[in-house]
């Protein structure tokens, strides 16, 4: 059994336990960087407090009320902004539910298009995404992560 719900404060540290699995799991192409936590238990604190209304942070409990996954959306800017699903969860659906419950805020707050960045390298977050409708619009992000230059393809979905 799967709900999705509101962050809470007090799921800050588990949202960011999730990040490091996944994160381990699934960017291992930035090496070291990714074999240990990239944030501190106080910024997790910031991100989940950062996220309330009118932004949105959703995560995802199993029965026996762990997070398990979680999104991040900006309803002013129509923008997909985080989501991740702990390794031991992945492919068993909770990413779909996970971004068709974000799709749904961004819905409610009137956006007819989602965005979202994502590493290049994440072939199988893309693939995930492009699974659900988005398709690359030739946009490129080009950032430092870390002391890593990441090239991150914009990728846009029609929200009907």
């Amino acid at each position: 059994m799967l709900t999705i719900r509101s962050a809470e404060p007090a799921d800050a540290q588990a949202i960011g336990a999730v990040f490091d699995a996944a994160v381990r799991e699934g960017w291992k192409y930035l090496g070291e960087l990714a074999a240990r936590p990239m944030f501190p238990p106080e910024e997790w604190d910031a991100e989940v407090a950062k996220h309330a209304p009118p932004n949105a942070m959703l995560v995802a409990i199993d029965d026996t009320s762990r997070v398990i996954g979680f999104a991040a959306v900006h309803p002013a800017e129509g923008e997909m902004f985080l989501l991740f699903v702990h390794p031991d969860h992945a492919g068993l659906g909770v990413g779909r539910a996970l971004l068709e419950a974000a799709h749904e805020v961004l819905r409610s707050a009137g956006c007819r298009e989602a965005f979202l960045y994502t590493h290049e390298q994440n072939k199988r977050a893309i693939a995930v995404y492009e699974a659900a409708g988005y398709r690359r619009d030739g946009t490129v992000r080009e950032s430092e992560f870390r002391g890593v230059h990441q090239r991150e393809p914009r990728l846009v979905k029609k929200l009907t």
